[in-house]
């Protein structure tokens, strides 16, 4: 019996193990990402070259450009791409020359780390006639700073030993960036408000000048940026809102709210609120406090479970002139 229970214990042991084991493998790999990768600063080299088809064109990003051996150079011919460190590889990508079906449809396919020792990866079938990208696929992937593509076969068509090459991508595994909020362009976004100053002649205080430019000046106070304004007499008491229409839905991660330049123009507290159809709100976390002393952009984190398109923000207490500046909205990419 006692020999029994050490065994069940090892077992679970042993399963613990594994599971942590696990565990440990996915918290390593989950900051990587696949992507296209960046090929600023990686070099081309090749058996031979034309004075003016050189072998970095193939990382130029234009697929008008192209490398192409030289015309007397025979059979086989191969390119070296540098990507100046060593890269986990997933795929490979190749663009021919346009409009010329005489290049090669056969090639091999090696890595290597020092430029000098490579390894096969695998031989190739590519179409000179299709004139868009050609994937393919390494499996498994290979880590490496090298690949060597080297051209075995001609096209039939092709009468002479000249081959060439526009474009060669490498997609692969590096590690995820972090994630950035970036403000969205307004461009077409509107807004609408309880309220608005605009008396013809004297002040014009819309609420579209919160979703305008951030440079942008007020038409009847052009030293100052241009802002919106509710009626501040006694019929418009707090609270007041205002409506930005960004036009289409977005999973917002901050909203930035701009004050007045004159301190005493403005608002303390407010709420953020989100929408997808303009008619029914939810808020958006607890009442927010505002500084309306500093004319420094005010970044406000929300969270809301879906894209919304409406945002909605409700004066709550404030100055006896209630007035907002600027209006944007982030997310993160």
């Amino acid at each position: 019996m006692k020999n029994i229970k050490i065994y069940v214990i090892f077992l679970l042991l042993a399963g613990l193990a594994i599971s942590c084991k696990k565990e440990k493998r996915a918290e390593l790999t989950s900051n990587l990402e696949e992507v296209v990768l960046d090929r600023t600063g990686w070099s081309a080299t090749a058996s031979s070259q034309e004075t003016t088809n050189l072998p970095g064109t193939v990382l130029d990003g234009n697929t008008n450009t192209f490398w192409s051996s030289n015309a007397t150079a025979a059979f086989p011919h191969w390119l070296l791409i540098d990507m100046k460190k060593q890269t986990v590889v997933t795929k490979i990508g190749l663009t021919t020359k346009q409009g010329d079906p005489k290049g090669f449809t056969k090639f091999r396919l090696e890595g290597s780390n020092d430029g000098t020792s490579f390894t096969a990866i695998g031989e190739l079938v590519f179409n000179p006639a299709m004139y868009t990208e050609q994937a393919f696929t390494l499996s498994p992937a290979r880590n490496v700073r090298y690949l060597k593509l080297t051209a075995i076969e001609k096209a039939a068509t092709q009468t002479g030993n000249i081959t060439f090459l526009a474009e060669f991508s490498v997609t692969g595994l590096q590690e995820r960036k972090p994630l950035t909020d970036i403000a969205l362009s307004k461009t077409g976004w509107t807004a609408t408000a309880s309220s608005e100053v605009n008396y013809l002649g004297d002040e014009t205080n819309l609420a579209a000048y919160v979703v305008d430019v951030i440079s942008a000046k007020s038409p009847t106070a052009p030293t100052v940026p241009s802002f919106w304004q509710a009626d501040y007499d006694v019929l418009h008491p707090y609270p007041h809102w205002i409506i930005v229409d960004m036009k289409k839905a977005s999973l917002l991660s901050y909203i930035g709210l701009n004050a007045h330049t004159d301190p005493k123009q403005g608002f303390s507290k407010f709420s953020i609120s989100g929408s997808v159809d303009g008619t029914t709100f939810t808020q958006l976390g607890d009442d927010r406090n505002f500084n309306p002393t500093t004319v420094n952009e005010q970044k406000f984190a929300v969270s809301p479970t879906a894209p919304i398109r409406y945002v909605k923000i409700t004066l709550l207490e404030g100055t006896s002139y209630p007035c907002l500046a600027n209006f944007e909205g982030y997310v993160k990419l």
